[in-house]
């Protein structure tokens, strides 16, 4: 995580957003051969990246609670006789 970006506070569209113009500067450090840059810049890629992955691993597990609502319930089998 960049120590200097709170990328919870960005919309979904924002994150994209800055993606595409992270890497846009990426690349354009990567060929004037500022490698301190390019790791900074790495660093901002990632930060995004996780939190644009958890977002959507969090909207996958809310619909699929909405689509399964009684998946963790225990099944009810009954008595077992001696």
């Amino acid at each position: 995580m960049h120590p200097f970006l709170d990328v919870s506070k960005l919309s979904d569209e924002e994150i994209l957003e800055r993606i595409s113009k992270a890497y846009t500067y990426m690349n354009a450090q990567v060929r004037m051969g500022h490698n301190p840059t390019v790791l900074s810049i790495k660093e901002v890629i990632q930060s995004l990246e996780d939190e644009r992955q958890s977002r959507q691993q969090r909207t996958m597990d809310e619909e699929h609670k909405k689509k399964f609502p009684s998946e963790n319930t225990p099944i009810e089998l009954g008595k077992l006789e001696d």
